[in-house]
């Protein structure tokens, strides 16, 4: 099978995959008292020009419900967009670790909130938005920074599974993306870019690291062995291994998009991995049949479909692609 599924279903970086074996050597301190941990902090200090305190984790959805957690009272309410990972996704985790704040979901085109939308609700504690979108659309520096002086004081959370996915398509620095433009804490995604199991909690407020600590051990993800998930952080900076896998991931999807362009209806803007594009249902059946898969996404439409790239897919994968797409619509004109 030739998997555009997800960014997900891919395996890891050989970098980390090496960074893992040789953790395992000897002994270290437990509970992120270890010194690799100390020296994601420092390198995350270095990337984002600022002062700060990292929180590992499992999973993405542990990143984005304790820090929205540790933002949010139990009494409180989240601004998000309609389909926002925490919303639809991911089971109500943040209102559980909340204690029970709300979700107010806003619509906006491309799956992007407008400003001026989220300025017009009255009243709430926590706004939180992707970078990149679950359209695969990029906030540019602007758009973040208008977000967060539309939330009127209240905290910001970006939820940045793609967040290196987004920075390498700006070309900017992630400190300009996130804390100078006015974002409280950012849950960093590694796992869909290479890394096994891990992702961060940036905390940009010493406040809020203080808040985040409780839910961080309660939650189980104060791991004992924490600087195995450490390695995976440390060898994922380490020479910028994080923005050229994201690189590699955006450059498959505008290879793909461009490809398919002249043969088929490209339903979103193409800013990061993901292509979503109208597929008559004899070619997916001709695709499937010919070993690709990708995932359904009628969201966005009768017919369409979200193809992902990855820090390990292939040209070959996808000119492959591009050619049963190209031979399959050239027989159906003729």
């Amino acid at each position: 099978m030739i998997d555009f599924r997800s960014d997900n279903t891919h395996g890891c970086s050989p970098e980390i995959i090496e960074a893992l074996a040789r953790t395992s050597a000897g002994t270290m301190s437990s509970y992120g008292d270890d010194e690799i941990t100390a020296r994601v902090r420092d390198r995350c200090r270095e990337i984002f020009e600022c002062d700060l305190e990292v929180f590992p984790v499992l999973t993405g959805t542990a990143g984005n419900a304790l820090s929205l957690a540790a933002m949010t009272p139990s009494s409180g309410s989240i601004v998000c967009h309609e389909e926002a990972h925490i919303r639809l996704e991911e089971l109500e985790a943040a209102q559980f670790f909340s204690g029970g704040a709300t979700l107010i979901p806003l619509s906006g085109g491309d799956g992007k909130l407008s400003a001026g939308d989220v300025a017009s609700v009255e009243s709430f504690s926590c706004l939180s938005f992707a970078q990149t979108t679950e359209a695969g659309t990029v906030y540019s520096v602007d758009e973040v920074r208008a977000l967060c002086q539309a939330s009127r004081g209240a905290r910001v959370h970006m939820d940045g599974s793609r967040f290196a996915n987004a920075v390498a398509a700006l070309g900017c620095a992630a400190s300009d993306l996130t804390w100078r433009a006015g974002i409280d804490i950012l849950s960093l995604g590694a796992t869909k870019n290479g890394a096994m199991c891990v992702e961060l909690i940036v905390v940009f407020k010493k406040e809020l690291a203080a808040a985040l600590v409780p839910h961080w051990h309660r939650s189980g993800h104060r791991l004992s062995k924490m600087r195995f998930l450490s390695a995976q952080l440390e060898a994922y900076f380490t020479d910028d291994l994080w923005l050229r896998n994201a690189q590699r991931a955006n450059a498959a999807a505008g290879r793909l998009a461009e490809g398919l362009r002249p043969h088929l209806e490209i339903v979103r803007p193409v800013e990061s991995n993901f292509v979503f594009v109208r597929i008559p249902p004899p070619l997916v059946i001709t695709l499937r049949e010919r070993g690709f898969d990708f995932y359904d996404w009628l969201l966005f439409g009768e017919n369409v479909h979200r193809l992902a790239t990855a820090f390990a897919t292939t040209d070959a994968e996808v000119d492959a692609l591009i050619d049963v797409v190209r031979t399959s619509t050239s027989n159906r004109r003729s």
